[in-house]
């Protein structure tokens, strides 16, 4: 438990902090809607980097796992070595192809006329293209600390190199600066020094054999055999994830342009926020279902599911009802009456998170499990409905129907999750759902009395003091519900005692 705790204080860290990188950096870099169009995409484009491993890191994270929990160390650097390797090969060719895009930014990205805007694609692209090998070293490091729970320990790293790129905006966009271009490029470079310096700590904080992991980023056929099974799987779930989550800003920009981009842009920061935000949160219960799995242990693994699904059910929708209650002056204060046609895109994608206390631990567990059935229907059941959806009625909705679709196809998702889950627990469905949403029943009536007797007191004008008076509104929302959660669920009631009593004990032995 006390890892646990460790590396929630530092996630928290990084959580708040990336509300300052999102929202004192956002409105900083989109007070030029074409270029912020632009860093959309390229940002976008960067992200595509981490599913170049096709499927076989996370695979080998998976296996990796369970040598450890066995305490087969060796098997286990052999094994994110291999996996290393074949992310690196491919990562290499997707660098390849982003410096050939780089010669013609237009290719991907419409309207680029002005002759400023075609050089700040073009240089953002060639950044992008060297920045490649760095994310694979971050994400071997990442997958070695996680697997050990010690996340928190390269989290730290990470966390001072975001406060750097936070301060840097000071020179990169003030007294009419626009230096969009030097601050990608100084992101990059903060992120490299982090790199360095986890591996670094591997060698002398972990005592970790750095030397071995060197020598196995290499192909090797005997954990090819082992891990080509659930990679091929997750080559699948990578494609789908793609069409999915990554690929409606570039058809954005190449139906409609930059301008438009940026518009549904702010939708696609906020949801990107709370799916890193929960992927923050779920992403140690990844190595410690695998030990479930390693051990044998299926009814740990169901009890320890139930227990998550639980505690984390007022951590994650809460915070998504209230700002889904307070969209407009969210916008506002943020980034101003510019990007009010931004509210109705942000209202309706933000709702798709409200399932996130079921999707997420789902996810995990269907993977642990290996229910190879399960993984390739229920990745395939997205992209289409969205890519379906958005043919048919983009014509008449435009680009709302990005939005529409992208809800429909996360709510039809979460039916099929809820049934997968309630078969694996052998339970009904009706069950599993009392369970987790009737002690939420009282919390959520006190969130929305407390809204609707409070709404006109929400700020509604632009400005840093006006987005953190917002904060606060919204947190004092998020406090009454988790307060009154804590008197009405039993688990979350017991987890949260157990964590003051530990805590008070060990105050106590310091004094």
């Amino acid at each position: 438990m006390g890892k646990y705790i460790k590396i929630y204080i530092w996630q928290l860290v990084s959580i708040l902090l990336n509300f300052g990188s999102v929202f004192i950096v956002t409105p900083f870099i989109s007070s030029n809607k074409a270029f912020y169009g632009i860093y959309t995409i390229v940002v976008s484009a960067y992200l595509f980097i981490s599913y170049a491993d096709f499927g076989f890191l996370s695979a080998g994270m998976k296996y990796a796992a369970e040598h450890y929990a066995q305490k087969d160390e060796e098997e286990e650097v052999k094994v994110i070595g291999f996996s290393g390797a074949v992310f690196l090969t491919f990562v290499s060719l997707y660098a390849l192809l982003i410096l050939v895009l780089a010669y013609n930014p237009s290719f991907l990205i419409k309207n680029l006329s002005d002759q400023s805007e075609l050089v700040t694609a073009r240089n953002m692209f060639i950044i992008l293209a060297f920045s490649c090998p760095i994310l694979v070293f971050q994400r071997i490091i990442q997958i070695i600390y996680g697997i050990r729970l010690l996340d928190y320990k390269f989290q730290r790293v990470l966390i001072i190199s975001n406060i750097i790129k936070i301060c840097s905006t000071v020179i990169f966009f003030s007294n009419g600066k626009y230096m969009i271009v030097e601050y990608f490029l100084f992101s990059q470079i903060c992120l490299l020094v982090s790199v360095i310096v986890g591996g670094v700590m591997l060698k002398f904080s972990l005592n970790y054999n750095v030397q071995l992991l060197l020598r196995s980023l290499r192909f090797s056929r005997r954990i090819y055999n082992k891990t080509k099974k659930l990679a091929f799987t997750s080559i699948f779930l990578t494609i789908s994830w793609i069409l999915y989550y990554e690929l409606d800003p570039f058809a954005i920009g190449k139906l409609l342009g930059t301008t438009q981009v940026a518009i549904y842009a702010i939708g696609l920061t906020v949801i990107s926020y709370f799916r890193s935000l929960f992927g923050i949160l779920f992403t140690p219960f990844i190595a410690r279902f695998n030990h479930f799995i390693g051990l044998n242990d299926k009814d740990g693994l169901r009890a320890f599911f139930l227990k998550v699904t639980t505690l984390f059910f007022p951590v994650t929708v809460f915070p998504v009802l209230i700002v889904l209650l307070t969209v407009k002056s969210f916008i506002l204060t943020w980034v101003g009456v510019a990007y009010v046609p931004s509210i109705a895109i942000v209202q309706i994608l933000v709702a798709c998170y409200l399932f996130s206390f079921i999707t997420y631990p789902s996810g995990i567990l269907i993977m642990a499990n290996e229910s190879v059935r399960a993984l390739y229907f229920t990745s395939s059941l997205q992209p289409i409905i969205f890519w379906v959806g958005v043919i048919i009625t983009y014509p008449t909705l435009g680009l709302m129907s990005f939005a529409y679709f992208k809800l429909l196809a996360f709510f039809l998702e979460t039916v099929v999750y809820t049934v997968i889950v309630c078969r694996f627990l052998n339970i009904s469905i009706f069950k599993f759902l009392t369970a987790i949403i009737k002690p939420a029943l009282l919390p959520l009536v006190v969130i929305l009395l407390l809204f609707f007797l409070s709404r006109d007191f929400q700020p509604l004008q632009t400005g840093k003091v006006f987005l953190a008076y917002y904060f606060g509104y919204v947190a004092c929302f998020i406090g009454a519900g988790i307060l009154c959660y804590y008197f009405t669920s039993i688990t979350f009631k017991t987890f949260v005692d157990k964590i003051l009593i530990n805590a008070f004990k060990k105050k106590v032995q310091v004094s």
